[in-house]
């Protein structure tokens, strides 16, 4: 069967974004699709695996979650995008970027905050 791949392509991204800790095999469930089909699609579309492109949405949907709400509880923001326990956040968080999530949410935060006052600048 032939698919347009942009088409399909753009329904996974807004999948995962949804839920960046969709699984392969439920998204290929809900649009009735292969797993395998999932992974060309993506690595022709993307140019990386499934596999990097969600950990990109969770940690879009991450930095976003610090932006908008800098005091929400760590463990609150690993609820929030889909994780069971804030310690597999953690180690998720740690392999995508390479700090902890306090970390992150530090740099996050810090960068925000100069993007903001930046307009305030003569």
């Amino acid at each position: 069967m032939s698919y347009n791949h942009t088409l399909l392509f753009q329904r996974i991204s807004n999948r995962l974004r949804e839920n960046p800790r969709s699984s392969i095999r439920r998204l290929a469930c809900e649009l009735g699709i292969s797993r395998r089909t999932i992974q060309l699609v993506v690595s022709s579309q993307a140019g990386k695996p499934f596999s990097a492109l969600q950990e990109e949405s969770l940690m879009k949907m991450v930095r976003q979650l610090f932006v908008s709400q800098p005091g929400l509880a760590i463990k609150e923001v690993s609820f929030s995008v889909g994780f069971c326990s804030p310690r597999s956040f953690a180690r998720a968080v740690k392999r995508a970027c390479g700090l902890s999530p306090e970390e992150l949410r530090s740099c996050v935060t810090r960068v925000s905050f100069r993007e903001e006052n930046a307009n305030d600048l003569p």
